[in-house]
């Protein structure tokens, strides 16, 4: 597995001084890979970002999150081609970035949604999703679907439902993107749901709880990792935590980021760095065993 960090965990933006910030303190910290975060295409600095990443010595995954003006989900045709506009511009900037991965919540906007997801929702998402794949390869980046919980999505919040619309589509070219802060709020259970699900997952994020450092919260990390390592997970297994010590005002609130778990960023990556790799290094001595 590669062991990755999320940007968002030491920048609030993608400027060019958050680039250069981010990617050092990433490879100080031992990461083998970053999670960029894309915020608007036009501005992912496709140039500067891959000559950070490459002159620290890391390989990359995209991020995204749909909003209610950009939603595939959307009965509105203009928000729901805004956010497959979206979805392709980002995957053209990862393309220049030189990285092949964006997951993300690319089904719907992340928010609160007020009512129950319409019936047709999930048929324009899967047509969007259809479209997307062909773009995927012809720009060479896969593009993810991560599962969220019932506060920040109402259409995809278990890896079944991710997984659904991978093999519904039957491309190569699409995954389900886990995560372990969303399943350890929608799944019954969290070895069940990856364990079905191996052949599809391309991306995980290692979140705890309460978004703050590993090993603080009620996340079962022991057996996420013994199930990667259990079904041979060979992608990237990336630390995610927020913080409005960190993010700015509107980050936050979209995150519902209320409290300072954590305000030291250098110190929870060295610590997450650390706790991710003693329990790779502990699933694979339980399968010596």
């Amino acid at each position: 597995m590669k062991v990755g960090i999320h940007a968002l965990v030491f920048v609030t933006d993608w400027s060019e001084s958050s680039i250069a910030s981010s990617t050092e303190q990433a490879a100080a910290a031992g990461y083998d890979l970053l999670e960029v975060v894309v915020f608007d295409p036009s501005e992912a600095r496709p140039e500067e970002t891959r000559a950070a990443l490459e002159r620290n010595g890391l390989s990359g995954i995209g991020g995204i999150a749909l909003n209610p003006g950009a939603d595939i989900s959307s009965a509105d045709p203009e928000i729901a081609r805004a956010g497959e506009t979206l979805i392709r511009d980002a995957m053209s900037a990862m393309r220049d970035m030189g990285i092949d991965a964006l997951g993300g919540v690319t089904h719907s906007a992340m928010h609160r949604y007020p009512t129950a997801v319409d019936p047709d929702a999930l048929r324009r998402v899967v047509d969007t999703y259809a479209r997307l794949a062909d773009h995927a390869r012809t720009t060479g980046v896969r593009l993810g679907i991560e599962a969220v919980n019932r506060y920040e999505s109402n259409l995809i919040n278990t890896i079944d439902q991710a997984a659904s619309i991978v093999r519904q589509i039957g491309s190569d070219a699409l995954f389900a993107h886990a995560d372990t802060y969303h399943m350890n709020i929608e799944e019954l259970s969290v070895v069940d749901a990856l364990t079905r699900n191996m052949d599809v997952i391309g991306h995980v994020h290692i979140g705890e709880s309460n978004r703050g450092y590993l090993g603080a919260g009620s996340v079962n990390f022991a057996e996420v990792f013994a199930t990667l390592q259990r079904q041979d997970y060979s992608g990237a297994v990336v630390f995610e935590a927020f913080s409005p010590a960190i993010l700015d005002q509107n980050l936050s609130n979209v995150l519902a980021c209320w409290r300072d778990h954590w305000s030291d960023s250098e110190d929870l990556a060295r610590h997450a760095h650390d706790f991710m790799q003693a329990q790779v290094k502990s699933a694979s001595q339980s399968m010596r065993t």
